[in-house]
């Protein structure tokens, strides 16, 4: 499966991750903390613990880094 990451510090990034990844899985491979960020697929908020579907992800930054 495959996965572009959109606005993020990844941005432009391509995964390729088998089926029944998680999300949380997905910013796990980017070191992305996920208290720190939003996931949205096609506009809409994902759960963490939801199943990756191949696509353009937006990783959104919700916390301050500093």
């Amino acid at each position: 499966m495959n996965i572009e990451v959109l606005n993020s510090d990844v941005s432009g990034k391509k995964l390729e991750v088998s089926e029944g990844t998680t999300y949380e899985k997905v910013l796990e491979i980017l070191d992305i903390n996920q208290e720190t960020v939003l996931i949205l697929k096609e506009g809409q908020a994902v759960p963490f613990d939801g199943m990756a579907v191949s696509g353009n992800l937006t990783i959104m930054c919700i916390a301050s880094q500093g």
